[in-house]
């Protein structure tokens, strides 16, 4: 039964983990979602080294078979004193709970210090295996001593957990965030069938008891990781939420828009190629941006402004003139006018720098009276796209001379 749930538990582990862990910035801006990473770190390793061949190298490299008993039981611990770290962060005031934080850290610290003096006095053994390590030990009265801390500290962690989760469910007013506090509080409940088992096995060996069926065995597991399971499932859903979910929607729309301005960003590169900063080699390598995308659309933007401010003394007066009268015909105005006007003139600015054209009566672009509106990155971004549903660029065989000429 471990060895199926534990590589399963082990895959949600390091994926949450990777996935809280970039971009690295946000965890030193957010104290909550940095001991959440950790949270999932720390499981990611125990569940790791508890797998076989994992344990095996371990065991291997240190010279000691059953060291891997100390490194999950001590990243357990690390896990179990992080987690009420983030409840704290989440419903505490700053500075009441950065004193949590440093009291469950510091109670963690000592209790792997503890374990790690237990364990450098258990007797030698042979190779162990994960399965194994308990039925081994077991009568030895060191691991009764190790494994007794190690439970009563487990469930102490697990009950603190449970009982922060329902309280900070009833006070939140995001159902995301509720939700999960139940799911992780649920995980933690479940965990204690682990406990109570292991803690039957120890009444078991002092008292001379047979030791537990194999079934009880599974069972034990079972709570384990099926708890934790729960856990990293509840803790994953309101950051889901509030952090990964916005974060692809915005990595979803910059692509968009950075493909919708791609025919005007051509059109002016090709004009003007001195524009852009960082060019891509081919117009594939340039759809095809996944890393940094707000950064290259708002880069897109500013290329853009600075090809129509290139373009600016091509300008003809009678091409706006007559542009404006077609648009407010077809029912537009304000900015909307103003825009399609914008596009039209750069569709002939364009075709007159290819043909080196000066303007009979130079103008001046239509949307110039609505730069003032323009304050923030994202208003750039929606005036120009506002422009590119206008812009429609004419094939180079197509263009002729500008009529005014």
């Amino acid at each position: 039964m471990q060895q199926l749930l534990h590589p399963l538990c082990a895959v949600l582990a390091v994926a949450g983990f990777l996935l809280l862990l970039w971009p690295p910035r946000r965890l030193r801006q957010d104290p909550a979602l940095a001991a959440l990473t950790c949270v999932y770190g720390f499981c990611a390793v125990s569940f790791l080294v508890s797998i076989a061949p994992v344990w095996t190298l371990l065991g291997d490299a240190t010279g000691r078979p059953a060291f891997g008993i100390l490194a999950a039981f001590g990243t357990v611990v690390a896990q179990v004193s992080h987690q009420p770290v983030v409840l704290a962060h989440w419903v505490l005031p700053p500075e009441k709970a950065r004193r949590r934080a440093r009291l469950y850290r510091g109670a963690g610290a000592a209790v792997i210090a503890a374990l790690a003096a237990l364990f450098l006095q258990l007797p030698a053994t042979d190779r162990t295996t994960p399965q194994g390590i308990t039925a081994a030990y077991l009568h030895s009265g060191v691991y009764q001593a190790y494994l007794a801390l190690y439970l009563v500290v487990y469930c102490a962690g697990q009950a603190v957990l449970a009982l922060g989760c329902r309280a900070a469910a009833r006070r939140t007013d995001q159902p995301w965030i509720a939700r999960g506090l139940r799911i992780v509080g649920a995980g933690a409940v479940l965990t204690f069938g682990y406990s109570a088992i292991r803690i039957a096995g120890v009444g078991s060996a002092l008292f001379g008891l047979d030791r537990p069926a194999p079934a009880v065995e599974s069972l034990a597991w079972l709570c384990a990781d099926g708890g934790n399971a729960l856990v990293l499932t509840g803790f994953f859903l309101p950051t889901l939420a509030v952090h990964v979910v916005p974060r692809l929607r915005a990595w979803s729309r910059a692509r968009r828009d950075h493909r919708t301005l791609a025919p005007l960003w051509d059109a002016v590169h090709h004009a003007v190629p001195t524009v852009a900063l960082q060019p891509a080699r081919t117009r594939a390598a340039s759809r095809l941006r996944l890393w940094d995308t707000t950064w290259h659309l708002y880069r897109r933007t500013v290329e853009i402004r600075d090809g129509q401010w290139a373009l600016r003394h091509r300008l003809e007066e009678s091409v706006r003139t007559a542009s404006e009268r077609r648009h407010r015909a077809a029912g537009l105005d304000g900015a909307e006018l103003a825009c399609a006007v914008t596009a039209d003139q750069l569709r002939a600015a364009l075709a007159a720098h290819r043909h080196d054209v000066a303007p009979q009566t130079p103008a001046e672009y239509a949307d110039a009276g609505t730069r003032e509106d323009v304050r923030t990155p994202d208003d750039d971004v929606r005036a120009l796209l506002r422009i590119a549903a206008h812009f429609t660029p004419a094939p180079a065989e197509q263009e002729t001379t500008p009529s005014w000429t």
